[in-house]
């Protein structure tokens, strides 16, 4: 009971200071792209992207970007929170399921203020929407790792598993937008960042109802 304090004010410490630095990398970002600052990195890894195309990775990333997309991300959020539902963790089970609604909002909102345009694709394909910040990225990130730490607190997932989850999976999600030449880089920067974001606030609110349900038992 004395450690059980000095755990949670550590954990607690760690999603602020991930949160934190998730929020000024965004503001960064997004202020290198308002001022066109970002164009010579985008531009690098765009030619870097496109001198490297291959079949076989275009097609492995082209399934990635379907399956890791916003609507592959809404279901991953549904089926987690009917798990955790049955489980007994019915008030996390909803906070899991507004993730990527508050992902979808934080987005889009973004690219109607920036009205950055797309690069032209590959394939002639390109959403029709705009490019910063990249809405794979931004909820890959905030479903994944919100899963993830939710999942690894109660114990229904082991920490390696959780890091693979909150790391592998966006990473790979924002990789294939690069590599199908449908965002920038500073997009998808942006996306995971801005996905950090909203992760870290739903910690915050896990936390304080980890610590409530703690308090009560």
């Amino acid at each position: 009971m004395r450690t059980w304090p000095q755990r949670f004010s550590w954990e607690w410490t760690i999603v602020v200071l991930i949160g934190t630095a998730a929020l000024l990398g965004f503001a960064k970002v997004g202020a290198d792209v308002f001022t066109h600052k970002a164009t010579s990195l985008d531009g690098a890894v765009q030619g870097w992207s496109l001198t490297h195309q291959n079949s076989a990775l275009h097609a492995v990333f082209l399934w990635i970007t379907r399956i890791g997309g916003i609507m592959g991300m809404r279901v991953l959020a549904l089926m987690s929170a009917l798990y955790l539902w049955f489980r007994g963790h019915r008030r996390v089970a909803a906070g899991v399921l507004v993730v990527p609604v508050v992902a979808d909002f934080l987005f889009n909102g973004a690219k109607r203020i920036y009205a950055r345009p797309r690069p032209l694709g590959l394939g002639a394909h390109v959403d029709s929407s705009y490019a910063f910040p990249s809405g794979h990225a931004t909820v890959s990130a905030a479903v994944c790792c919100t899963l993830a730490y939710v999942l690894w607190r109660e114990g229904l997932m082991s920490r390696w598993a959780a890091l693979v989850l909150a790391v592998l999976v966006p990473l790979l999600v924002g990789v294939s937008r690069l590599y199908l030449n449908v965002h920038w880089a500073t997009d998808v920067l942006g996306g995971w960042s801005a996905g950090l974001v909203v992760a870290a606030l739903s910690a915050m609110l896990y936390n304080h109802h980890r610590r409530r349900r703690a308090s009560a038992r």
